[in-house]
Parts: structure tokens; sequence; C-alpha cells
């Protein structure tokens, strides 16, 4: 393998090790076949649960979580009991040297 096959082998090597699915998976919120009567909106929340990576593959702290997400958003909101209209989103930032990941969660707590 030439210089060329090496570095090419790196730059997937790299894109691999640093790449996450963090699925479509997001906790129930409220189970129960319908609103809690009595429920009123308590408003927007958002949450998010992100990790830096050093040098691109070399993690710092927690890995992100979709559940922590969805926990911080809930806790967001003071004696909010369940969340509705959930939106989750994930992104990776990238920096000379390193990057970050966050999955960040939007909904509506009740």
């Amino acid at each position: 393998m030439g210089k060329s096959g090496v570095a090419l082998f790196m730059v997937f090597a790299l894109t691999a090790c640093s790449s996450s699915f963090h699925g479509s998976y997001a906790p129930i919120s409220y189970v129960g076949g319908g609103a809690i009567e009595g429920s009123e909106p308590l408003g927007k929340v958002e949450g998010s649960s992100c990790q830096t990576k050093f040098l691109y593959v070399l993690p710092m702290g927690d890995g992100v979580s979709t559940s922590e997400a969805v926990r911080a958003a809930k806790n967001a909101r003071e004696g909010a009991r369940y969340l509705a209209d959930i939106a989750i989103d994930d992104r990776t930032n990238w920096q000379f040297g390193y990057l970050e990941q966050c999955i960040t969660v939007e909904a509506i707590a009740y």
C-alpha cells in the first residue's frame, strides 16, 4: 500500500471512528392513552447531550445520548410531567484538532 493508500485508509478510519448514530430512539415520555386530565402546556423546552473528541477520535466525557437530551429537555421546565411534539436533531461541529458532537431535543413540556 503506497502513501496515498495509507492516507485514504486513515481518512476512512477517522471518519468511521468519529461517526456515531443516535438512531431515532427516544424514550417514551408518557404512556397513558391520552392527555393527562388537567394538564396544560408549560412551553417549549430544549435539551442537549454533547461530547468532544480530541484529535477527532479520543472521546472526552460521557458519550452523546438521546435519552440524556430528552431528560435535559424535561428538566428544563419546572413541573414538567411529560413532553409532546418531540423533535430530535444531531450535529457534528468540526474544528481544527477536535470535533463536538451533539444531540438536541426540542419539545413542548406539559
